[in-house]
């Protein structure tokens, strides 16, 4: 299940997922534009930032998405905009110690929780920097403190990766084959947010061509502009090793024209957990039955 934390942003793209019985499935996701940072993922956990408390406040509200950029970079997928019971969640809280010839030293200190509520880790992260640019909100300035703040998170966040043989054993191993029509890098970040979601489930991916139980595609179509908006639809196909499809999954909705030609960033990272309730039920579905 996924949620969505409004800030007040222009919406891009809400959801309907579609079975193959045509039952509706809610999943609104992310409402912000992406940031430039390509979605490369690996092994890792994906993490749910929370708004942020403390003083300045102006600097607290622009450091949560700072800090969700900052770990995209480092290839964590994070976003301060969406949230899914399978995340990591975030918390921080900035404290500004009083100034002292025109320098003032922020502090961020983070809590970050495992799915169940466990704290995994505390980490805290602190800068100096000239009085007027924490006054302003300066944007260069909250990038160093969010930098300095994944340098502590990402190590947390970080998994060792299994074996293929071990991590496919006794589970359902699934392909995520090929994306079509997506604009931009919309293929490669799409096939890498929906990689990270589905191995935070029960299932082994397994890479395109080696032996799979199910198959997943992705067809991707963008409607001419109409009024600055463009129609976006996504269809999430799974079949059987032998062809025969169980369901299709769907998204769609109108999106500012031309925002998804270039880089997708954590959009793709919103679709993806959007769309794992809809894939998850298809792939129960199609999972071959245990051998008794």
């Amino acid at each position: 299940m996924t949620g969505t934390r409004k800030r007040g942003r222009p919406g891009i793209l809400a959801l309907a997922a579609l079975l193959a019985s045509c039952q509706p499935l809610p999943h609104p996701f992310a409402d912000d534009r992406p940031p430039a940072a390509l979605l490369k993922v690996r092994d890792v956990a994906g993490v749910s930032i929370a708004p942020i408390e403390g003083e300045p406040a102006s600097v607290a509200e622009k450091l949560s998405a700072a800090v969700a950029g900052a770990l995209l970079k480092r290839d964590i997928p994070a976003s301060d905009t969406t949230t899914s019971l399978g995340s990591y969640q975030l918390y921080g809280r900035v404290v500004e110690a009083n100034p002292q010839r025109g320098k003032a030293s922020l502090t961020a200190y983070w809590r970050l929780q495992d799915a169940k509520g466990r704290t995994v880790g505390a980490p805290t992260a602190r800068l100096e920097a000239d009085t007027r640019q924490w006054e302003s909100a300066d944007p260069r300035t909250i990038e160093r403190l969010a930098k300095l703040s994944a340098d502590g998170l990402a190590p947390l966040l970080e998994e060792e990766e299994a074996p293929a043989e071990a991590a496919a054993e006794g589970r359902t191993r699934v392909a995520i084959r090929d994306i079509s029509g997506a604009p931009g890098d919309g293929a490669k970040s799409l096939m890498a947010a929906v990689t990270a979601v589905l191995q935070r489930q029960d299932l082994a991916i397994v890479e395109n061509g080696k032996p799979a139980d199910l198959t997943i595609d992705g067809d991707v179509s963008v409607g001419p502009v109409k009024a600055n908006q463009q129609h976006v639809k996504i269809l999430w196909h799974v079949r059987r090793a032998d062809g025969v499809e169980i369901g299709t999954a769907g998204q769609e909705n109108d999106v500012p024209g031309g925002l998804l030609d270039g880089p997708w960033g954590d959009l793709a990272y919103s679709v993806a957990l959007a769309a794992g309730d809809g894939l998850m039920q298809l792939v129960a579905r199609g999972a071959p039955q245990p051998k008794s």
